[in-house]
């Protein structure tokens, strides 16, 4: 693996990713943009991929999305 870290287990299977999980679920997407400090929350669907509105029509600016998992 190139770029690895020395000290990276890589042995044994990852917990699964919230995302693929929680399939059945709409998500709740926080956005943040980093340049103009502008935020949003967006509704998704299952297999919605779509970028904030802002992020299209601001290419040059550095945004943020993550979604807040509930335990």
């Amino acid at each position: 693996m190139v770029g690895a870290s020395e000290n990276a287990d890589m042995r044994g299977p990852s917990e699964a990713d919230p995302y693929e999980v929680d399939v059945d679920e709409r998500r709740v997407v926080s956005a943040y943009c980093c340049t103009c400090g502008k935020t949003a929350g967006l509704l998704l669907e299952v297999g919605d991929d779509s970028p904030w509105e802002h992020d299209e029509k601001h290419a040059s600016h550095m945004v943020d999305y993550w979604m807040e998992m509930s335990a």
